[in-house]
């Protein structure tokens, strides 16, 4: 009896050292008046394909894309105009775009190297109303309640936007596909940048860089399933991603850049030697554009899905425009 007293009391220390060191990140150990947020934090720069026009005036446009190629590559400002989409003296435009941080305060919290959790906001890639929604961006009462929880946790929580704009209405599955295929693949640039700055300004943050997750919901899990698996040119040139009038993908890297997001014509991101490599990531609601693209290496990964979902398969099937209930693309 002694012996079996002996290993009981053994084992329930033991239990509550380990709750007592894992209690942060499992628990809220900070309260709502502890957490700081600071909101609308520029992560990055970019062309705007929701307010720009690049058939009025090809010959402008051509004019406006290398100025602000240039302004990106050195380093300069931009010209004001470029950032107004009521300014009529320039075609295209480009816009912030921005990221709300959720942290324990750092003069409260004590901890240095903190994980962070980047929450990637769903709405179909349209603003909110235009989607047929009330949600579609990084104030989505989702994200900010997810941030606010997991920053009462210990952890750094990131709500970040990312660019919008594709044809959901257009009568051609080709243009739908195709614009859709590219506001994916833009957001996933625009995810990299995000990580990006957050390792350069680790230090700002009390964060560490080789421990930052994404958690993407419904559209935003689009987002994630691809930013982890789409590591190869060839895997955007299966044949669902052809264009049957020009016979080759709907991804063209000349204009819209390398897999990583850099180069193209129409892409303004600068290599600056930091890599957008990520610890984790999770999926709730959204799809895996094919299951080739997973073919090892991947860093861990969660994804969870409603069986029901009437616009994602659970399994295999087609997308479906919530806004339009047109076919898009096999997922």
């Amino acid at each position: 009896m002694k012996k079996k007293l002996q290993f009981f009391t053994f084992i329930g220390g033991m239990t509550l050292a380990v709750n007592a060191s894992a209690q942060r990140y499992l628990t809220e150990i900070f309260d709502n008046s502890e957490i700081q947020i600071t909101s609308n934090v520029i992560y990055a720069t970019n062309i705007d394909f929701l307010t720009s026009d690049f058939l009025t005036d090809t010959a402008q446009v051509a004019d406006e894309l290398i100025e602000l190629q240039t302004a990106a590559a050195l380093g300069t400002e931009i010209d004001t105009a470029y950032f107004n989409p009521a300014d009529v003296t320039t075609e295209v435009k480009v816009t912030n775009i921005k990221m709300d941080i959720y942290q324990p305060n750092q003069a409260i919290d004590s901890i240095e190297n903190r994980p962070v959790i980047i929450f990637i906001h769903t709405g179909n890639f349209l603003p909110e109303i235009i989607n047929g929604g009330i949600t579609g961006d990084k104030i989505d009462s989702a994200g900010v309640n997810l941030c606010k929880q997991w920053a009462k946790r210990g952890f750094v929580a990131v709500s970040a936007d990312y660019r919008l704009g594709w044809n959901p209405i257009s009568s051609d599955e080709n243009v739908r596909r195709g614009t859709l295929l590219n506001a994916v693949y833009r957001a996933i640039h625009d995810i990299k940048m995000c990580v990006r700055n957050l390792k350069s300004n680790a230090s700002d943050y009390n964060i560490n860089p080789d421990e930052i997750c994404l958690y993407g919901q419904g559209s935003g899990g689009y987002v994630v399933n691809a930013y982890v698996t789409l590591d190869q040119v060839a895997e955007y040139f299966l044949e669902k991603f052809i264009d049957p009038i020009t016979n080759s993908s709907f991804i063209n890297s000349d204009l819209v850049g390398e897999i990583n997001g850099y180069g193209g014509a129409l892409n303004l991101y600068q290599n600056d030697d930091v890599s957008s490599q990520i610890a984790f990531s999770a999926n709730a609601g959204g799809a895996l554009a094919d299951s080739s693209w997973v073919d090892g290496g991947e860093p861990p990964h969660v994804s969870i899905h409603c069986v029901r979902d009437p616009f994602a398969p659970f399994g295999r099937g087609t997308v479906i425009v919530p806004t339009t209930n047109e076919d898009v693309v096999e997922v």
